[in-house]
Formats: C-alpha cells, sequence, structure tokens
C-alpha cells in the first residue's frame, strides 16, 4: 500500500506540475529522479538510466521518426512557391475538392477535421474549426455540433494511425510495432467514426445551400489527388517497403519528404528554416521524457511493487487496467501523458513476464488512455474549439460521452471474446 502512495504522489506532482505550465517531457524527467528515490533506487543508477534510454536505438527511431512527421507537416503549411502560408495549400485544396466533389454536407462537415486530422500538426483543430463553421452553417447545426464534429473527427484516427507521436509512443510502451497496434485498434476507429456519425450528423439535413458543380468534378479529382498524395504515399511505403518494420516509417517519411521537396522546387534552406524555428523541439522532449520514465519505473522496482498493491486491493485487474491510464489523461489532456504514466503501472497485472499482450488487452488498456484523454477539459483540441465555435460545455459532453460510451463498449467486447 506504501508504493501505492508513493507513487500517487510523483502522479500528482506531474499534473501539479503541467497545472503551471511544465513541458509534459521535463516533468517526466523530474518525476523519474523522484519515483527512484522513494523506491530507493540509488542516485548514480537514476543517472546511469536517463543516459542510456536517452541514446537507446529505440529512442532515436522514435524521435527521429516524430521530428519527420512534423518535418511533412510543416511542408505541407508551404504554398505553391515554397513559402509559408497561413493556410496550408495541401489540407485547402483537400477541402476545395471535396466540397465540389460531395453534395452530402453531412459527409463534408465530418471530412474536413478527419483529413486535415491525417497529419498531427499543430494548430490543426483550429485550421478545422472554420471550414466546420461554414459547412455547419450552411446545415444549420448549433455551436454545440460543430464544436463536437470538429473536435471529434479530428482524433478518429489516433488508435490506428502510425503519423500520431502518441500511437508511435503506444507501440514502444507496449512492445509492439505500429503495423500490430494498428492491426489490434483497428475496431476502435471503426467505432469512433459510428460514433461520430450517430451523435454528431443524426438529424442534421443531407444539404445545404452549396450544390457541387459537375463541371468541376474532374478538375476537384486532380486537385484532391494533387493534396493529398504525400499523406497518402508514406502510408503506402510503410505497408510495402520490404525492410524491417522498425525501419519503414523513417524510410518512407525521408523518401516523400524527399519527392516533396523535389516536385514542388523546395530549396534546403527551407527544410533549414523548419528545422530551426518551425519545429515543436518540446514534443521530442515529451518522447524521451516518457521512455526514461518507463525505464525508471521498472528498473527502481516501482512498477512491480505498485501492481502487487493493486492486486493486493482485490479490485479486478480489468478495472485497473482500464482506470489508470484513464485518470492520467483525464488530469492531463494529453495523450501521450495517459500511455507513458499509466501503460508501465498496469502492464505487469495484464502481461505475464516476458509475454506479449493479448490484443484484447491492447484495446482495452489503449481505449483508457485515449477516452480519459478525449473528455479531459484541459486537452487543448477540445478548449479551442469549444471557445471558437462559443458553446457550452453540457451539450458538447453529452455528444463526446455517448461516443465515448460506444468504444468503451467496444473496447470491453474485445476484451471479453479475447
Amino acid at each position: 500500500m506504501i508504493s501505492l502512495l508513493k507513487l500517487t504522489v510523483v502522479f500528482a506532482g506531474i499534473v501539479i506540475l503541467l497545472s503551471r505550465k511544465w513541458n509534459l517531457g521535463l516533468a517526466l524527467l523530474l518525476a523519474s529522479v523522484a519515483t527512484g528515490l522513494l523506491f530507493a533506487y540509488p542516485l548514480p543508477k537514476i543517472g546511469r538510466d536517463i543516459l542510456l534510454t536517452s541514446v537507446d536505438l529505440l529512442t532515436v527511431r522514435l524521435v527521429l521518426a516524430v521530428v519527420l512527421i512534423m518535418v511533412l507537416a510543416e511542408l505541407l503549411r508551404q504554398n505553391e512557391e515554397g513559402s509559408q502560408a497561413t493556410q496550408t495549400a495541401g489540407l485547402a485544396g483537400m477541402v476545395e475538392s471535396l466540397q465540389e466533389l460531395i453534395s452530402d454536407g453531412r459527409i463534408v462537415i465530418a471530412a474536413l477535421p478527419a483529413l486535415i486530422g491525417l497529419l498531427p500538426m499543430i494548430g490543426g483543430a483550429i485550421f478545422s474549426a472554420p471550414l466546420v463553421d461554414e459547412v455547419g452553417d450552411r446545415l444549420g447545426a448549433s455551436g454545440e455540433r460543430k464544436t463536437f464534429v470538429n473536435y471529434w473527427f479530428r482524433h478518429i484516427w489516433e488508435p490506428v494511425f502510425p503519423l500520431y507521436p502518441s500511437m508511435l509512443l503506444a507501440a514502444e510502451l507496449l512492445g509492439l510495432t505500429t503495423a500490430q497496434l494498428a492491426r489490434t485498434t483497428w475496431p476502435l476507429t471503426v467505432t469512433a467514426v459510428a460514433g461520430g456519425l450517430l451523435f454528431g450528423l443524426t438529424g442534421l439535413p443531407r444539404r445545404g445551400d452549396r450544390v457541387p458543380s459537375p463541371t468541376h468534378r474532374a478538375q476537384s479529382l486532380r486537385a484532391l489527388a494533387v493534396s493529398i498524395w504525400p499523406v497518402a504515399l508514406v502510408i503506402t511505403l510503410s505497408l510495402t517497403l520490404p525492410v524491417d518494420e522498425r525501419l519503414t516509417l523513417i524510410i518512407s517519411l525521408i523518401v516523400t519528404i524527399a519527392l516533396m521537396m523535389a516536385a514542388k522546387r523546395i530549396p534546403l534552406r527551407d527544410l533549414e528554416t523548419i528545422l530551426r524555428r518551425r519545429i515543436p523541439w518540446k514534443t521530442v522532449v515529451v518522447i524521451v521524457g516518457a521512455l526514461i520514465f518507463r525505464c525508471v519505473l521498472e528498473n527502481s522496482g516501482a512498477v512491480v511493487a505498485t501492481s502487487n498493491a493493486l492486486t493486493d486491493l482485490h479490485i479486478p485487474p480489468a478495472m485497473i487496467a482500464f482506470a489508470v491510464p484513464f485518470i492520467a489523461g483525464l488530469l492531463t489532456g494529453m495523450m501521450a501523458a495517459a500511455y507513458s504514466i499509466g501503460f508501465p503501472v498496469v502492464l505487469p497485472l495484464v502481461v505475464a513476464d516476458g509475454g506479449t499482450i493479448a490484443p484484447g488487452w491492447t484495446v482495452w488498456l489503449l481505449m483508457g488512455g485515449f477516452l480519459g484523454t478525449m473528455l479531459s477539459p484541459l486537452h487543448l483540441c477540445l478548449a479551442l474549439t469549444r471557445v471558437y465555435f462559443k458553446a457550452e460545455w453540457g451539450p458538447v459532453y453529452r455528444r463526446i460521452a455517448s461516443s465515448a460510451l460506444l468504444m468503451a463498449a467496444t473496447a470491453a467486447m474485445f476484451l471479453l471474446l479475447a
């Protein structure tokens, strides 16, 4: 019980630091030191773990993949001449093409945040909000409904899409490749789409006051293909390259970035500018901090001691396995925190020593962290979207909670049938 109290103190400390605007990676680094000292793990060994984890090949590979993803996202924020624009030419092309190609406004209003969500770029929720607002006004949607649609559909890919740093982190923490994780968790994305359609689009008219022009259909198809090819190429190469699965994403990103720069004639100095000024390097600190925290938790004996304490409470393992990542996500509003804090603690409860996590448990753990973060009022995407649409919390949360319950029921079914 004492070990559980110690880890609770560490967890509370992380939440306090985040409430004071600390970077999550730095908070996790400090939490690593605190955890080691609380569990009588010598300081020199803590320092050794920090150093070795920072230069470990797994860490380097994950950091490189995240940086390349952010570079690709920034390149899509370039206009045709390669200069920075306030809106992404590629994504703007997707939006305009969709509005010309699809007559059903309900599909368009959901597809806009979903398409922009294919790249986890900072400010993406605000980018899609004006577009959702425009289509939503034509359909007569309320601010609360537009808030839900913009927020929910933007995150439907998070359980399966390897360009999300949180998915890369989850795969590493669970000891899986991103392909293995996606093959297990794809029903969650299907259920997320179903929940969005059911609780976000039901009751809206099929058409607004804009009817697509058939004469522009071929042109719109070309524009959509031109705007979306980098993302499609990354996905295709990641699935087909005959190399080690751990390297496919990195190679795919390098090839796509090179081809994109050549096709758009983007000079190397723009790439240098992106790396120096526009990459949010704090994300890299989060990844490294999360892996260090996991290492110290395991090596200090904190994970085993805490898992034993949780078992002694005679609470069903399924409840603990869901609740710990859920609470971490709810209190921080960060998917990376939900996974990095929650997974190492609960994994010993559901995986035998040296074993591989079962698909049902994978879905269940991921769902706990995902739903906790999606329901958190601290989640930046939710906070920004709600403010933009001037929506009331109550109606927005009723839609989010209904979709969340549907996803939780799906995850529970997979756990029971596994």
